[in-house]
């Protein structure tokens, strides 16, 4: 099987591809080259950002499936970068498709795309367009969603939760928690109380690759772990990794600040598809995430 990884490079994408295997022909799109790779895996030198030459070359290789992880500038959710990763991943999904023959496309979606702020998410609820990130991934999905329909391919768009691990960018919450932890430093977060539905980066590698491999009928699936962590237990499990005494937690269970946010993951329509299930927990991936990171208490 020929498969294309975008965002290969990425938080996402580099986990990915360790869970990849000889048996599969895989291509990533890089802007530079790469070194070190297995055998397996070909680089595309491309930009998303000059997509002629990129969708020249995928008529040539013409890949039976595509994972599209990437989307540039995040966090930036403004109208324009939102705008400029609609087009490079609308004209990337008619290539695929139209010219290529792609027999499948695995795309990310966001749980931001609900809208909420207490419950469990379900695949079949409306989305809530406030924001141009939100629209921006909403545009894709319905033209994936035309383009399955049209073309009898497999369309799977995946709704990230609160993906952590190595590798994370620095301004996330729990990078930030844990470098104020490892400077001595109390961490500067407004809602202690707020929960939030975390899910570790090797999980989601491992569900990407059976959406890959499986037959999955097309449509919406979550990917969290289907509860939810309040952020002051997430300090405790931080703090607990890291040898620490539980101070910070310890304020931050204690503020009086009321929850603004508590929802997480109905993972019942993906683990039905996939037969599969979050196997690491909150505390089991922070402890690899201080091991990974080298975070040592001063």
């Amino acid at each position: 099987m020929k498969i294309l990884i975008t965002g290969a490079t990425g938080f996402i994408g580099q986990r990915l591809l360790l869970q990849t295997s000889a048996a599969d022909e895989v291509f990533v799109v890089c802007r530079k080259p790469l070194t070190g790779l297995p055998a397996h895996v070909s680089v595309i030198e491309a930009d998303l950002n000059e997509p002629a030459g990129l969708l020249d070359r995928l008529k040539v290789i013409r890949p039976d499936v595509c994972v599209h992880l990437a989307w540039e500038g995040i966090p930036d959710f403004g109208y324009n970068m939102s705008l400029k990763n609609l087009q490079h991943g609308s004209a990337l999904l008619r290539c695929l498709v139209e010219e290529c023959g792609c027999r499948k496309i695995v795309m990310a979606g966001s749980c931001l795309e609900y809208g909420k702020t207490f419950g469990p998410c379900h695949e079949n609820e409306a989305i809530t367009l406030d924001s141009y990130f939100v629209w921006a991934k909403h545009a894709l999905y319905n033209l994936g969603r035309l383009l399955a329909s049209k073309y009898n391919v497999s369309f799977i768009w995946f709704r990230l939760f609160y993906v952590y691990g190595p590798g994370q960018r620095a301004g996330s919450l729990i990078p930030m928690m844990a470098d104020a932890l490892k400077k001595n430093e109390h961490p500067l977060v407004k809602t202690p109380h707020n929960a939030n539905d975390f899910i570790h980066v090797d999980d989601i590698a491992e569900a990407l690759m059976l959406m890959v491999h499986k037959d999955v009928p097309t449509g919406i699936y979550n990917l969290g772990s289907g509860r939810s962590v309040p952020v002051w237990k997430v300090c405790e499990h931080l703090e607990r990794a890291m040898g620490r005494e539980l101070f910070c937690s310890k304020r931050l269970r204690e503020a009086q600040v009321q929850p603004t946010a508590d929802f997480w993951a109905d993972m019942s329509k993906t683990t039905h598809a996939l037969g599969w299930s979050p196997k690491i927990d909150i505390e089991e991936g922070l402890r690899r995430y201080v091991k990974t990171t080298e975070i040592h208490v001063k």
